[in-house]
C-alpha cells in the first residue's frame, strides 16, 4: 500500500449525530442536525505525501451510496481505480462530486433530497485523482426524515409468478404472492421499545378482498444502523375470485392499502400531548417506482399493482407448450439418410448437460456414422431442473461456414450467408422447406454443385414466428453463444405454483404456501416442458435440437402402523408422529383416533414429503393423515369388541376381591385374540433416467419405488391355559388348583402352563416400476405355529437377625415351531412376470432358561435343544408366465 495521498477525513464540530462506525464515523443528517462540515488537514495525509498544502486545497469529494459502491467493487474487482471510477460514473446516475476543503453537506447534497435516499447510508470519499476505499477511510452519511412508509408493494421473484411473456407484474389465481413493506424509521432502531403495528388490505375494484391485521415490525427484527426496516407478508389470490373476473381478455388489477402506527413493546414515558407517528400507504395512488441493485444491475422486483389474467396458470402453461410445439411442426425437422456434399455444413450435433459432468453427451446427428442412422434428431435430450437454471450446450462438430461456397439455403433475405452464428443457430424467424401434399420435402438439383440436391423454401407459407420470442428467451439470460460452433442454453422449469382445491384456510399456515406441490403429486409426461433450437447450413438446413425439461420434484411416503422395525424408502425418512395422540384425545378433536386406549395399536407414523429444486423440502402429510386416523380408529373399535367377545378383555375388578387375586381365581381356559395388523410402507416417485447400458440415459420417465411389509396383514392366536383347563376336569381338581393358586399368590409366586396356537398372513414387497424399468418382488406367506410354555416365578425377601436380602427366581421351559406356505411373484425386464412357491418349516426347538438373584448374587443360564431341524423345500425355480 502506498504511503502518499489522502487517507481519511474529519468532521468539524462533531455533535451527537456523529456515531462511531467501522473505524470511521457516520453522520445522521436531519431531526435538527441538518448539515455538517467535512474537511482534511495534514493528519489526514500519508507520510509520503509530497505537497501537503496543495493536496489539502485541491481535495475532491465523491458521494455515493455504500451498497452501490460495494456492489460494483464485487462485480469489477480487477479494474484499476481509474477504470473503476469511469465504469461507475458512466453506468450510474445521481452520483455527486464536490471540490474544495471544508465541504458543507446537507440533505440537498443527496439528489436534491429525494425520498429514495432517506435512510440509505452513503460514502463520502475524499480524493485527489480517483476515489478509492482500499487506502482511504471514507465518512458515512445518512439522510433522515420523518417516520413514514416508503412503500407497500407486491414483490416478485426473478422469474415472476407467471413465467410467461410480460409477466413481471402478473400472478395467477390460486398463487400466493409476497408483499414487501418498506419503511423509514418505523420502528426506529434507536428507540428499543418501538414497534410498528399495521394492517394491510388487498384491494380489487375499490373493495377489500383480503386483509392482514395487526402485523408488526419490532425492534428485535431491526439491526443496528438499519434506518429502513422491511417486512415480507403473503396474500393468496383466491381461486374463487376468478368467478368475479369481468373480462376474460383484460387482467384484473389488485392494489395494496396500509395503515399503521408506532406502538411499544414495553412501558415508556411519553410527554403530555404526545401523538404517535402513523404510517399510511395506498399503492393505487402512487406513481413512484422502486429499484434494487443486484449483481451490478438495477432491477424492478416490486410493483404497486398486481395484474391477474383470467386464465389459470395451468392453462397459460398449456398454451405455452402448444405454441412451441406448433412452431416445431411449422418449421419441420428434415430427415437426412445420407451424407451431403455442400461445403457449407457440419458433421455432428451434440447435446451436453454441462451442469452434470458425469452424464454422457447425446449425439443426435453424425454424418460419418456407418452403423446407425446419421440423422437422429427425432431424439430429445431430457434434463431435470427447477427454479435453478441448467447449462445445456449444443455443439456442432466439423463446422465449415466461413470462406466456403454458401448459397444461404432457406435464409430469409437475399445475400444472407451461414457465416453468422445466428444464421446457424436460428433463434429468429425460420423459413420452412416446401412439402408436397403427402408431406414429402420437394428437392431440386443444385445448379452450382453436380450431384447435389437442395430443399426448396416454402415462400407461400412464409417464415415462422420468432423462435426466441415464442420461447420467451433473452440473450445472456436464457441463451448465449460461445464461439461459432456452440450455443449454451440456460434452462429452468416453470413451476405452476398455484393451488385450486378450494379454501386454503383449512390447512395449517406452515403448508399453505407449499400446496402448489400437489400439482406434481402425480408425475406424468404431461408436465414436461419442451425447448428447441433450429440449426441450419446449406448441407443440412432445418435440423432441430429438442430439450425436454422435467420438474425437479420427488415424493416420498411412509406409513407405519404397529411395526417395531419399520421400512424406509432410501433411508431418507425419519418416522414422524404428526399429531400426538394423547394430546388429541384431551382436545377431543373430531378427527382424533376414535377408541384410543393408550396401546401401540392406536399409534402410527405417517410422513409425506416433497422435495424440489434439489434441496427444498416440505412435509405435507396433514392433507391425508386425518383420513388414515379414521381408518385406524375403526379397526381399534372392532378389535376392542372382538377382544371382549373372545375373553381376551375380561376385566380385572370385582367387588370384594383385588384384581390380581381375581385374575388367579377366575382363570379362563381358552382366550382368542385377533392380532393387530403391523404395516410398514415406504414409497417414492420421481423422474429418473434410463440405464446407460441400454442407451437410455438421455430418456427420463416417471418411476415408482415401493418397499412394503405387513407382518401380519391378518392373524389370530388362541391361548390354552392348561392349569385353568385342569379345573374343568373335576370339581375336586378345581378346588385343589384354586387353593394352589391362592397359596402361590400368598408366596408372591406365579406358575403358568400355556399352549398357544397362532396363524397369520405376511406380505412383503420391493418394486420399481416405470416405462423403462420393471423389477421387483411381492411375497405372500401364510405362517402357522405353536408354543408350549411352562414357567414359574417367585420374588420375596429373606430376613435374618443381622441382615435381610431380596430374592428373585424364574424358571422357564418353552418349545415352539411353525410351518409356512406361500407364493412369491416378481418382475424382471428380460422375461417379465414370474411366480415362485414358498414352502418351509422352522423345526421344533426347546429352550430352558433359569434366572436367579439372591441379594447381590445373580445367575442366569439358558440351554437350547433342537428336536427337529429347520428346513426349506428346495423350489428355486421361477415359473415365468410368458414361457
Amino acid at each position: 500500500m502506498g504511503t502518499a495521498g489522502i487517507k481519511k477525513a474529519l468532521i468539524k464540530d462533531a455533535k451527537q449525530n456523529v456515531k462511531p462506525y467501522n473505524n470511521s464515523f457516520l453522520v445522521e443528517l436531519g431531526h435538527g442536525n441538518d448539515s455538517f462540515t467535512a474537511y482534511i488537514d495534514k493528519s489526514c495525509l500519508g507520510p509520503g505525501t509530497g505537497n501537503p498544502e496543495t493536496t489539502i486545497q485541491g481535495v475532491k469529494w465523491f458521494l455515493v451510496r455504500e451498497h452501490v459502491w460495494s456492489s460494483y467493487k464485487r462485480a469489477y474487482s480487477k479494474l484499476s481505480p481509474s477504470d473503476f471510477f469511469a465504469k461507475l460514473t458512466t453506468e450510474e446516475k445521481g452520483l455527486k462530486t464536490f471540490e474544495g476543503n471544508n465541504l458543507v453537506v446537507d440533505v440537498n447534497s443527496f439528489n436534491d433530497g429525494k425520498v429514495g435516499d432517506l435512510g440509505v447510508i452513503h460514502l463520502l470519499i475524499p480524493y485527489s485523482v480517483f476515489p478509492e476505499t482500499d487506502q482511504t477511510t471514507a465518512l458515512r452519511v445518512v439522510p433522515l426524515g420523518k417516520p413514514q412508509v416508503l412503500y407497500c408493494h407486491f414483490k416478485f421473484p426473478e422469474t415472476g409468478y407467471v413465467p410467461l411473456e410480460n409477466s413481471e407484474t402478473k400472478a395467477g389465481y390460486g398463487q400466493t404472492v409476497n408483499i414487501e413493506v418498506y419503511t423509514h424509521l418505523m420502528p426506529d432502531y434507536r428507540n428499543r421499545s418501538d414497534k410498528f403495528v399495521f394492517d394491510v388490505e388487498l384491494i380489487n375494484k375499490g373493495k377489500t378482498v383480503a386483509k392482514l391485521e395487526k402485523q408488526e415490525i419490532t425492534n428485535r427484527e431491526v439491526g443496528t444502523f438499519d434506518y429502513n426496516p422491511t417486512k415480507i407478508l403473503k396474500f393468496t389470490i383466491d381461486a374463487d375470485w376468478q368467478k368475479n373476473h369481468v373480462d376474460k381478455k383484460i387482467d384484473e388489477k389488485f392494489y395494496l392499502k396500509l395503515k399503521g402506527y408506532i406502538g411499544y413493546s414495553g412501558p415508556v414515558l411519553l410527554p403530555a400531548g404526545y401523538v404517535a407517528p402513523i404510517g399510511e400507504y395506498d399503492s393505487e395512488k402512487v406513481t413512484s417506482f422502486w429499484r434494487r441493485l443486484e449483481n451490478g444491475r438495477w432491477i424492478y422486483d416490486t410493483s404497486n399493482e398486481l395484474l391477474v389474467p383470467f386464465d389459470k396458470m395451468s392453462d397459460l402453461l398449456s398454451k405455452f407448450e402448444v405454441e412451441k410445439n406448433n412452431q416445431i411442426q411449422y418449421i419441420g425437422d428434415i430427415r437426412y439418410t445420407q451424407k451431403g456434399i455442400d461445403p457449407c455444413g457440419y458433421s455432428t450435433i451434440t447435446i451436453k448437460d454441462e451442469s452434470d459432468p458425469d452424464r454422457d453427451a447425446l449425439v443426435i446427428f453424425d454424418e460419418n456414422d456407418t452403423k446407425n442412422p446419421i440423422d437422429r434428431t427425432a431424439q430429445t435430450f431430457g434434463i431435470i431442473t427447477g427454479d435453478e437454471r441448467k447449462n445445456i450446450s449444443i455443439k456442432l462438430g466439423g463446422l465449415t461456414n466461413k470462406n466456403v461456397l454458401c448459397n444461404g439455403l432457406l435464409l430469409l433475405e437475399p445475400g444472407q450467408k451461414h457465416n453468422e452464428v445466428k444464421h446457424v443457430f436460428q433463434i429468429d424467424r425460420v423459413m420452412p422447406a416446401l412439402r408436397d401434399k403427402d408431406g414429402v420435402y420437394v428437392v431440386l438439383q443444385d445448379p452450382q454443385q453436380k450431384g447435389d440436391v437442395d430443399v426448396v423454401p416454402d415462400k407461400q407459407r412464409g417464415p415462422s414466428k420468432d423462435v426466441g420470442d415464442v420461447q420467451q428467451w433473452k440473450e445472456k439470460v436464457d441463451f448465449n453463444f460461445e464461439g461459432e460452433d456452440k450455443m449454451m442454453l440456460m434452462l429452468r422449469y416453470a413451476y405452476n405454483k398455484t393451488f385450486f382445491e378450494g379454501n386454503v384456510g383449512k390447512y395449517p399456515a406452515a403448508i399453505v404456501n407449499q400446496l402448489w406441490l400437489f400439482n406434481y403429486f402425480i408425475l406424468t409426461e404431461d408436465l414436461v416442458q419442451t425447448y428447441f433450437v433450429p440449426i441450419s447450413t446449406c448441407r443440412y438446413p432445418n435440423q432441430i435440437a429438442k430439450i425436454k425439461v422435467y420438474p425437479n420434484v420427488s415424493w416420498t411416503f411412509h406409513l407405519n402402523y404397529g411395526m417395531k422395525n419399520p421400512l424406509y424408502y432410501r433411508d431418507t425418512w425419519v418416522e414422524m408422529r404428526q399429531h400426538r395422540v394423547e394430546a388429541a384425545v384431551v382436545r377431543a378433536q373430531a378427527a382424533d383416533i376414535d377408541g384410543y386406549d393408550g396401546t401401540v395399536e392406536t399409534k402410527f407414523g405417517l410422513s409425506i414429503e416433497a422435495k424440489w429444486n434439489k434441496t427444498e423440502t416440505a412435509k405435507l402429510d396433514q392433507k391425508i393423515s386425518e383420513k388414515v386416523k379414521l381408518i385406524i380408529g375403526s379397526f381399534v373399535k372392532i378389535k376392542q369388541f372382538v377382544d371382549k367377545v373372545t375373553g381376551r378383555d375380561r376385566g380385572n375388578s370385582t367387588e370384594g376381591l383385588r384384581g390380581n387375586v381375581l385374575e388367579r381365581v377366575r382363570r379362563i381356559p381358552l382366550s382368542i385374540e385377533v392380532l393387530s395388523p403391523q404395516i410398514s410402507i415406504g414409497a417414492g416417485w420421481e423422474y429418473k433416467f434410463g440405464r446407460k447400458e441400454k442407451g437410455e440415459d438421455n430418456i427420463l420417465a416417471p418411476t415408482l419405488g415401493l418397499v412394503a411389509k405387513a407382518d401380519p396383514v391378518i392373524g389370530a392366536e388362541a391361548i390354552i391355559d392348561l392349569i385353568a383347563w385342569g379345573k374343568k376336569l373335576h370339581p375336586a381338581a378345581e378346588a385343589v388348583i384354586t387353593s394352589l393358586d391362592l397359596l402361590a399368590y400368598a408366596a408372591n409366586a406365579t406358575v403358568r402352563f400355556d399352549l398357544k396356537f397362532y396363524g397369520k398372513l405376511v406380505i412383503e414387497g420391493n418394486i420399481e416400476l416405470s416405462k423403462l424399468k420393471k423389477e421387483g418382488t411381492l411375497k405372500a406367506e401364510g405362517q402357522f405355529g405353536f408354543s408350549l410354555t411352562l414357567s414359574a416365578k417367585a420374588t420375596g425377601k429373606v430376613k435374618a437377625v443381622i441382615y435381610e436380602a431380596d430374592f428373585d427366581f424364574e424358571a422357564r421351559a418353552e418349545g415352539k415351531g411353525y410351518f409356512s406356505l406361500g407364493l412369491s411373484a416378481g418382475l424382471d425386464d428380460v422375461k417379465g412376470l414370474y411366480l415362485q412357491p414358498i414352502v418351509r418349516h422352522s423345526g421344533i426347538k426347546i429352550t430352558l432358561t433359569f434366572v436367579g438373584k439372591f441379594a447381590s448374587t445373580e445367575r442366569e443360564t439358558a440351554e437350547e435343544f433342537i428336536v427337529i431341524k429347520e428346513d426349506k423345500l428346495d423350489i428355486d425355480k421361477k415359473y415365468y408366465l410368458n414361457d
